[in-house]
């Protein structure tokens, strides 16, 4: 049976394909999640809901315990009113933006999306049919804004941002997102404001999402980072009701609802009971950035900008080749596993993405076997 033509290309992502490749010894920095355990009271609240027999269909749009939370969370982060009636609960962040892209994209429509990007914003855009176009960001990973406004056609219909980033460990500062909202204001244009991370951070202020802004924006969210807890698979968005509506009605369709455990676990990741998780995780964190970013900075010919937030760290090795070369090669002989750049686009290619979401102990040992890997580079 031949796949429809939109799937044509379509196959698992580079950094599912290099995970595949680790050996039980292997040091992976590879993987984009917490080493820590769930949080006590997330476990707690999914067991108790077991116990509960809340095991039935929840409304296509999510629990409204849930919804309220998600609400006042994001009030709080856009310091303006959220509705429950803009919360539509989804299978994780993906489920997401699946569902905004399976509404509302149309096959002459035009995604923008940054020239450096988690390659699922591609993805799910080709498999509606659509197309993407990438906008440049600077050496800082900040927004080019001569390049993105010679990209704004009539077909462009979102402009994705993701902040903090992953692959660079970026946080877009407040002046591109205030100028992204002018943008999208004066044209017939949507913001997707992937915010997955937007919980680990390492400044004093929190990062500024477009929603305080501008209502032109569909806001990503989830539990998935913020409470170790990638696998319940719990996301969000926040839109405007009259879009929320319609994505009601594609969430129905495609999943029925999140999984009605999850959502009651989910629960105790926004009541305030993982707050001291999540400091704790960004202090950890912070620490981690720190040395790698040291250890990385003293190998001859890597160029390295400091992270702000997620736990990614995006080195340009382009002096010693070809991102797939390098990272294969360092998987190769010092056993220490990496995302090649290239996973993010064409521009990519000039760097590794390495995650230092693992223990401390790992780090030092995977950062000596990294500098030794580069010293001994033929």
């Amino acid at each position: 049976m031949n796949t429809k033509s939109t799937f044509s290309g379509v196959e698992l992502s580079l950094i599912r394909q290099m995970n595949s490749l680790a050996k039980s010894d292997t040091i992976n920095l590879g993987i984009g999640q917490l080493p820590e355990n769930l949080p006590a009271s997330v476990m707690n609240k999914g067991i108790a809901a077991f116990q509960d027999n809340q095991t039935r269909y929840t409304s296509n749009q999510g629990l409204l315990e849930l919804r309220e939370l998600v609400a006042y969370h994001h009030s709080k982060k856009a310091n303006k009113s959220v509705s429950i009636d803009q919360v539509v609960i989804t299978n994780g962040a993906e489920g997401a933006l699946w569902n905004i892209f399976f509404t509302y994209l149309e096959p002459q429509d035009v995604v923008l999306i940054p020239d450096i990007a988690f390659s699922v914003y591609q993805t799910i855009t080709q498999l509606q049919g659509a197309k993407t176009v990438t906008y440049r960001l600077n050496e800082d990973f900040s927004i080019d804004f001569e390049d993105l406004n010679s990209k704004l056609t009539e077909a462009v219909k979102f402009i994705v941002i993701n902040s903090p980033n992953n692959p660079t460990g970026s946080i877009l500062p407040s002046s591109d997102i205030k100028a992204l909202a002018n943008i999208v204001d004066k044209n017939d244009i949507y913001i997707i404001s992937d915010e997955i991370y937007s919980d680990l951070y390492f400044s004093h202020s929190r990062p500024d999402t477009p929603l305080a802004y501008t209502d032109k924006v569909i806001v990503v969210d989830g539990i998935s980072k913020r409470a170790a807890a990638t696998g319940l698979r719990i996301g969000w968005t926040i839109s405007p009701t009259s879009i929320a509506t319609n994505m009601i009605i594609t969430n129905q369709y495609v999943a029925t609802c999140a999984s009605s455990i999850s959502q009651h676990a989910a629960i105790a990741s926004l009541n305030g009971s993982t707050d001291d998780f999540v400091q704790r995780i960004c202090v950890n964190l912070e620490e981690k950035s720190e040395y790698i970013y040291k250890s990385l900075k003293e190998i001859p010919h890597v160029n390295v900008e400091k992270p702000q937030g997620a736990f990614y760290i995006f080195p340009d090795i382009s002096y010693y080749g070809s991102s797939t070369d390098v990272a294969h090669k360092m998987l190769d002989q010092v056993n220490v596993l990496t995302i090649p750049g290239i996973a993010f686009g064409k521009r990519g290619d000039s760097h590794l993405r390495i995650s230092y979401a693992t223990d401390m102990a790992k780090l030092i040992e995977a950062c000596k076997q990294i500098q030794k890997f580069f010293a001994n580079w033929k």
